[in-house]
């Protein structure tokens, strides 16, 4: 399997509710199953940040079926690349809502990879969004 990871960034539209949030990760689920893919989908700030893994074409064909949903606009890819084994391996997919997780070890960890005391993806490099979702994984699991 030519397994592979992509990282990109985009941001929520105006009026983006939780029954939204709820519907993607249902129809995520469903999708991620079938195509053997695994990740995690960090929401804050209004922008969502999201890595997937899996085998290169699926992944790829996975990410064109996002940027179409018009519950977010102005995608950014962050990285795509060849990785020798996933990382959120017990997930298919998994939202975490970072305004939920409003503690000292979210707040620390913002500032850990990030210049802004809030959710910022923009300003973080591809390799410190992956470490900030790869924590992240690690502090929810079992949740």
């Amino acid at each position: 399997m030519r397994l592979h990871r992509l990282l990109y960034l985009s941001y929520a539209t105006d009026g983006l509710s939780y029954p939204d949030l709820r519907d993607i990760m249902a129809k995520s689920e469903v999708n991620n199953v079938r195509d053997g893919i695994t990740g995690i989908l960090c929401y804050g700030n209004g922008m969502f940040l999201q890595t997937l893994e899996g085998d290169r074409q699926k992944v790829s064909e996975t990410y064109a079926r996002i940027l179409k949903d018009p519950r977010h606009h102005s995608a950014e890819l962050i990285e795509f690349k060849a990785i020798e084994e996933r990382t959120f391996i017990n997930w298919s997919m998994r939202l975490v809502q970072l305004g939920e997780m409003d503690s000292d070890a979210v707040r620390r960890l913002r500032l850990k990879y990030s210049p802004a005391a809030t959710f910022l993806p923009t300003s973080m490099t591809a390799e410190q969004c992956f470490h900030f979702l790869k924590e992240i994984y690690q502090m929810t699991q079992g949740t």
